[in-house]
């Protein structure tokens, strides 16, 4: 009997299990509870004005990821895949492109309709939007009134109460007049309407949806649909094509200001064809087109395909977690793109505790393309993330403190360091098409001990360094790595404000004493070596043609040095990293020497020791004495160099450092 009530009472746990569960599945709630998603937090969408607003009625915009076909690359429909748009890119919205023809929707009803609904299913799980595109391609589609309401009919049957989903109505008409694509949207939308109240739908406009037939033409925004709300207008641009940087610039613009809802369903980075070019520049102008007006869009597109437009390469056979090494040139770009627009701006914007009071710092860049931006204050972004565009110029200046001031250097490509600059004079350049590659940033004035300041860097390759404080240097050196962004705030003096301050500095040169050789048959070694690391090489009789040497960036001082090149004899000295040798003549080094200058030369003693031919490694030389022979012929072929604090023990045997006929 006991047992028979413990199996009762534990059929009805289960039941009560699985009815929670169930509970929990709804439409509302679908979307996973790791963290808080675009739906959960924006909820269902909606048009105010020209702008497509969240439930708040606040301007939302959507960065989406289109499928290609999904007849041809339905692999790519699943929810890892969109798991990875989600959380790796930041895209917050999937486009499910249901073509009608060429082996979509009319060769295959309903399993054409199971792929866009398993997409719906995994973006609503996800908490991102769907976007179901009756994908019509270079037809009339009042050719397709009777299937597209029945498809819609039955599609706003099923999501009715859903707050993701959205209907475009038809891809990209052509060939067809306005009026008539105004006719079918029309019975479209009465149709979608009689179940789903108030979904955004999109509705295609002429010309391949670009809000009007060719040229500075604008039929949809003089004759828009009327007694509807919730309506959106779609435009579709390739970056790299020609004609489409030519009359199509001024489109979102214009169309938005005659008061026009529009929403770039889809574009591509590459030409029109999908192929061809791929443009980065043209790219982070028609980006920032879009954002500047808020406007949505949804990138061409998710597969493999081996053309330009694709965002996974060809040889990539993965269906989801992409690596940055499995994307395409526009994979890439998007990526970076959607991460720098990512809701959760505290990566771009972080908040910075314990800022002085009272006291404004502000800054403006010069930004590659763009010029001067605005400018910004108290730790907010200023340049760009995810645009490929460099930072050529900065202005910085402090206001509420007469006794408080700020000065800034800049290393810039091709001149190196410049001199400081104070006070909102600009550091840097402007037309001359030179990037920022690092900056140190202090303060001055009567009152400068009582406060820090710190800021950070968007180097290229690296994101956002962590914080540097009171004049250390932000950012890269060796590298040939632009600054896109950086961050500025002031604190008082020894206060917390709860910021990373540990990498904040990205150098080619890993130690304290840097060299690297140009070696016969092998040329210029790939990477430095640092802190007694051999350079050159041993035992493959190839000599040491010339050689570079440069302190590290926390050594205060210079280096010299000069070498005894065969034929030449000895050149004249050259300092920090300056080439000593020759390239391409064939002469080998036979000597060395090599000293510290200013106050390195107070702090430390530099030894170093030279391996050469027939004798190997020779004894360690000291602060500008001979390193190598005289008089006999040989090759110099590897060098160790090292730093010892001032009158430390040598780091070897000192007697025989070279060697004199």
């Amino acid at each position: 009997m006991k047992q028979t009530k413990r199996r009762i009472l534990a059929w009805l746990m289960t039941v009560v299990l699985v009815l929670s569960v169930v509970t929990v599945l709804t439409p509302a709630k679908e979307a996973e509870a790791a963290a808080a998603t675009a739906v959960s937090t924006h909820g269902k969408l909606a048009v105010k004005g020209t702008q497509l607003v969240d439930k708040n009625g606040q301007p939302f915009q959507i960065h989406g990821v289109s499928t290609h076909g999904l007849q041809w690359f339905g692999q790519y429909n699943n929810k890892a895949a969109y798991q990875t748009l989600r959380d790796d890119w930041g895209a917050n919205a999937i486009r499910l492109a249901m073509y009608v023809d060429e082996g979509g929707y009319y060769s295959d009803r309903n399993g054409m309709k199971k792929k866009v609904t398993d997409g719906v299913q995994y973006a609503t799980e996800l908490g991102m939007y769907a976007i179901i595109d009756w994908h019509l391609l270079n037809v009339n589609p009042k050719n397709y009134t009777s299937e597209a309401k029945s498809f819609f009919k039955e599609m706003a049957q099923k999501y009715k109460n859903y707050d993701n989903v959205i209907y475009e109505i038809c891809n990209e008409p052509s060939n067809c007049p306005w009026s008539d694509i105004k006719s079918y949207a029309t019975e479209v939308i009465q149709t979608i309407r009689a179940y789903d109240k108030d979904a955004i739908i999109i509705v295609g406009t002429p010309t391949w949806s670009q809000l009007g037939n060719q040229g500075h033409t604008y039929e949809p925004a003089d004759d828009p649909i009327r007694g509807y709300s919730n309506l959106m207008y779609a435009f579709h641009f390739y970056a790299s094509e020609s004609s489409h940087n030519q009359w199509l610039t001024a489109k979102i613009g214009t169309a938005i200001d005659k008061g026009l809802p529009v929403f770039v369903s889809e574009f591509g980075l590459s030409e029109a064809s999908g192929n061809g070019n791929v443009d980065l520049n043209k790219a982070a102008e028609w980006m920032k087109r879009c954002d500047d007006r808020n406007v949505s869009y949804c990138v061409w597109s998710l597969c493999n395909k081996n053309e330009s437009s694709a965002l996974i390469r060809s040889s990539c056979g993965k269906t989801s977690g992409w690596n940055i090494d499995d994307l395409t040139k526009a994979g890439q770009f998007i990526r970076n793109h959607y991460r720098s627009r990512m809701e959760n701006t505290a990566e771009n914007n972080p908040e910075v505790k314990n800022l002085a009071p009272n006291i404004t710092v502000s800054y403006k860049t010069h930004v590659q393309t763009f010029g001067w931006e605005n400018e910004v204050s108290n730790g907010k972004m200023a340049g760009t993330v995810g645009s490929a565009k460099r930072l050529e110029g900065i202005t910085i200046r402090v206001s509420g403190d007469s006794n408080l001031g700020i000065r800034y250097k800049t290393h810039v490509q091709s001149y190196g360091w410049q001199d400081w600059k104070e006070n909102g004079v600009m550091s840097g350049t402007t037309g001359e098409a030179k990037r920022l590659e690092a900056i140190c940033i202090e303060l001055t004035g009567a009152n400068k001990d009582k406060y820090d300041v710190y800021y950070r860097v968007h180097a290229q390759t690296y994101g956002w360094l962590d914080w540097s404080k009171n004049g250390e240097m932000a950012g890269t050196e060796g590298l040939a790595k632009r600054l896109e962004a950086i961050n500025i705030v002031i604190v008082p003096k020894g206060a917390n404000p709860g910021v990373a301050t540990s990498k904040t500095f990205v150098s080619a040169y890993p130690g304290s004493i840097n060299y690297k050789t140009h070696v016969q048959t092998f040329g210029w070694e790939n990477n430095w070596r640092a802190d007694g690391t051999m350079s050159g090489t041993s035992g493959k009789a190839k000599r040491l043609e010339a050689i570079q040497i440069r302190l590290g960036r926390n050594i205060n001082g210079g280096v010299r040095y000069k070498t005894h090149v065969q034929t030449f004899g000895w050149q004249n000295w050259v300092s920090n990293g300056t080439t000593s040798g020759t390239s391409g003549l064939g002469k080998r080094l036979e000597a060395i020497q090599i000293e510290l200058t200013g106050q390195a030369a107070q702090q430390y003693d530099i030894y170093y020791r030279v391996h050469v031919q027939s004798y190997g490694w020779l004894d360690w030389a000291k602060n500008g004495q001979m390193s190598g022979t005289s008089g006999l012929a040989k090759r110099l072929e590897g060098i160790q160099i090292v730093l010892v604090p001032k009158g430390a023990a040598a780091p070897g045997k000192t007697a025989r450092a070279c060697i004199n006929r």
